[in-house]
């Protein structure tokens, strides 16, 4: 399969549009998924700890979130108290829109898991396999979701952070039945391929965007009002700084954009 997958290589449909660039070739990444599968397992992982947020013999929720070292100390514990003064506890309000609508940061991931992310993105870039660009509006980066971590890392992700989170801060757009759906992406901006995201609304009910480095300067997220409320057409930019480990935590109604990076290269999960 490693072999064929990557004679195909050269056959990858063009990466161009920034709009609705997903539907380049769908088709034709339909027809050959499943090979492309098999040839990334056949050509392995370089560090299989990283598919998994926590081991995978970890009984039960709370020895799961003590044995999740790639997630920060405070937000370990924080998570696994699980009460509302704890969960609020970790994020700190970076800005809100006129009808209240805010985003939240928090202090996520460690660096480790940030270098060991990244350094396994390039393993895969190196298997010669063609990956799939992220989404619509990002043309450089891969889809975690086709790749391995979904059930692993993005599930409980999900479960363990994303959920008890969004529903804290946000309790009438988060119910229990809320977040069910899963698609995780990392997104590169690097001087001479994507340097910036135009303003957009996420199909999310919740999104969470993760820093994962490298260096770089410039890329401040700006965000607007939300759609279908009264703060749609606000046109107010509210300035927001990433950085490496921390995570933005915000409405997926949220419309947002990205300035461009001036130097060095930036990764997001």
């Amino acid at each position: 399969p490693l072999a064929a997958a990557r004679g195909l290589r050269d056959q990858m449909p063009a990466v161009l549009a920034k709009s609705y660039g997903d539907q380049e070739g769908a088709e034709w990444w339909e027809r050959h998924e499943a090979l492309f599968e098999d040839a990334r397992k056949e050509w392995g992982p370089r560090c299989a700890d990283v598919y998994r947020l926590a081991p995978a013999a970890c009984d039960g929720r709370a020895a799961a979130l003590a044995a999740a070292v790639w997630l920060q100390d405070p937000v370990r514990q924080a998570l696994a108290n699980g009460s509302p003064a704890a969960l609020r506890s970790i994020v700190r309000e970076v800005c809100r829109d006129g009808a209240g609508h805010a985003v939240y940061s928090l202090d996520l991931f460690t660096d480790t898991l940030c270098d060991t992310m990244l350094a396994e993105l390039d393993h895969l870039e190196a298997s010669g396999i063609p990956l799939r660009r992220p989404n619509g509006m990002n043309r450089y980066g891969a889809i975690l979701s086709y790749l391995g971590f979904q059930d692993g890392f993005l599930a409980p992700l999900m479960a363990w952070v994303v959920r008890p989170l969004a529903s804290e801060l946000w309790p009438e757009w988060v119910a229990a039945d809320d977040c069910d759906d899963i698609y995780g992406f990392i997104v590169r901006y690097r001087i001479g391929e994507d340097t910036d995201l135009a303003e957009h609304a996420d199909t999310s009910n919740v999104t969470l965007n993760a820093c994962l480095g490298r260096e770089f300067e410039g890329g401040e997220l700006c965000f607007k009002g939300v759609r279908f409320t009264g703060s749609a057409e606000e046109q107010e930019e509210r300035i927001v700084a990433h950085r490496k480990g921390a995570a933005l935590l915000h409405l997926g109604g949220h419309f947002h954009a990205a300035r461009a990076i001036t130097a060095g290269e930036r990764s997001n999960l």
